[in-house]
């Protein structure tokens, strides 16, 4: 598994990245397999785990979230704050400095059983969650990472992560928030309460559903805990080799570029629901 450890300047470009990855993954997959000229012999299977972290406070809708349901718009606009649109499905989330997100690229050939959802996310989720508990007892942290509803992760019933899929023919991304010390105000500020929630939550409000990792009384400091946690999701998904000896890195940047220009920096397709 290849490791991109980097976050690009903007979150229009982080989100595009996410996408391109995927649709480049399978186009070339699905090219392979009709033993397209040139291409024949050429794609190898190079699953990614990509790390990144958004550079401002942003809220990002589900593919399919309607922004009069989920958004604070007037909230938003006030503080600058831009509201935008991911591939995936899910529900609409609120991401800045302070919350790590990972993105984990999964062939189904490699990986077959990993087309039924249910599967995809147990497995997926395992690993996070181990990744996160194996940095708190690293850091001296006394906590229990529990998965709770389809695919959130919780410390004493709060949840932390947030998570969502797109699926293709021949290849999936998986991709997620781990907020280690987000501000949590943004989430109430910015959010409003959700149409579809996870029977655990029962109907608490952001303040008293969602937590950090780290309390504010912790004394681990969060970078270092974000250093830890990077090593171990690393050291959990074996990606061991870097992005730029990927075979598909210059396609992967392309097809990001066209992405932003016919979507990502388009306000129009970000605010379409």
């Amino acid at each position: 598994m290849l490791i991109h450890n980097e976050t690009l300047p903007t979150a229009e470009e982080n989100l595009a990245m996410d996408e391109a990855l995927v649709e480049v993954a399978d186009r070339r997959s699905l090219q392979s397999d009709h033993s397209v000229a040139g291409l024949e012999g050429e794609f190898r299977e190079e699953e990614v785990l990509r790390l990144w972290e958004l550079p401002s406070p942003c809220v990002v809708l589900g593919r399919a979230s309607k922004i009069a349901e989920e958004v604070n718009s007037a909230a938003c606009d006030a503080d600058g704050v831009a509201v935008l649109r991911r591939a995936s499905g899910g529900a609409t989330i609120v991401a800045g400095p302070g919350c790590l997100m990972y993105s984990v690229l999964i062939s189904y050939q490699k990986r077959p059983a990993w087309r039924g959802l249910d599967v995809a996310h147990l497995q997926v989720m395992r690993r996070i969650r181990n990744a996160v508990q194996h940095a708190a007892d690293c850091s001296d942290l006394s906590l229990r990472v529990e998965i709770q509803g389809t695919c959130d992760l919780t410390i004493d019933g709060r949840k932390f992560s947030g998570n969502a899929l797109r699926c293709k023919r021949n290849w999936m991304i998986y991709h997620g928030t781990i907020m280690v010390a987000m501000p949590l105000q943004w989430l109430s500020k910015y959010l409003l309460e959700p149409p579809r929630q996870p029977a655990y939550r029962e109907k608490r409000p952001h303040e008293t559903f969602v937590s950090n990792v780290l309390s504010p009384a912790s004394p681990v400091d969060s970078q270092a805990f974000m250093q830890e946690l990077e090593r171990q999701l690393v050291a959990t998904w074996r990606a061991a080799q870097p992005w730029g000896n990927g075979s598909w890195k210059n396609e992967v940047e392309t097809e990001t570029k066209r992405l932003l220009d016919e979507r990502y920096t388009k306000s129009d397709w970000h605010r379409s629901r």
